[in-house]
């Protein structure tokens, strides 16, 4: 039934008028999406003290203002969807930034927005499948200079973590490995905790650090 879940306000913080513009007009077209509504990185902490977006889209060019954010107001941040494209320049960022999804600014649809807020919303990370390359690309050079951590996964969660990588969702690691969606839920918090990330990302940058991707 398509209106069994709760309708979301989404707040947006994109400085391009044009991006914003094309943003604005698939947003209103989900049913999923109550209002819509902007604010600029100076009104940010004004906006998100007065009101409660379901979800937070920010561009990759503001995204890096988040760093400090949450430990500068008192208010938190609602799950945060990365838009763009080019992240190379703030991979070694991902596992201080605020994130719980990704969205790819050249292939944004509706379908696939729609499909982004609905992974964030019930608790997974969405990531495009160029992300994960960039993230798979960086392994080798970002284990020259690894942190020396030492972590020991079982060999289920090695196989969780290789899915991971890939940005696949708790739902698709959950076929792919023929386990329940609650298993893989389980797994997948497992893996954060022996890797002491705060969210799936971090957790892929850690494991990669370590050598374990």
């Amino acid at each position: 039934m398509e209106n069994d879940w709760p309708r979301i306000d989404v707040l947006v913080l994109v400085e391009s008028e044009v991006v914003f513009a094309g943003l604005e007009a698939a947003l209103k077209s989900l049913k999923r999406v109550r209002v819509v509504y902007s604010c600029r990185e100076d009104t940010l902490a004004a906006v998100l003290a007065e009101s409660k977006p379901g979800v937070l889209i920010v561009a990759l060019e503001q995204w890096v203002l988040l760093a400090n954010y949450q430990a500068d107001h008192e208010c938190t941040l609602p799950p945060v969807l990365v838009l763009g494209d080019s992240y190379d320049t703030h991979s070694h960022l991902f596992a201080s930034l605020p994130v719980d999804g990704f969205l790819s600014l050249s292939d944004l649809s509706v379908r696939s927005l729609s499909d982004a807020l609905d992974r964030v919303i019930d608790g997974e990370m969405p990531m495009p499948a160029s992300l994960a390359r960039q993230l798979l690309a960086a392994n080798s050079t970002v284990r020259a200079g690894g942190d020396g951590r030492s972590v020991s996964l079982t060999p289920r969660e090695r196989e969780t973590l290789s899915l991971l990588v890939k940005g696949m969702s708790n739902k698709q690691i959950a076929r792919a490995m023929n386990i329940s969606g609650h298993g893989a839920k389980r797994l997948v918090g497992s893996l954060l905790l022996k890797l002491g990330a705060s969210n799936r990302t971090a957790a892929v940058i850690t494991a990669l650090k370590a050598g374990l991707g």
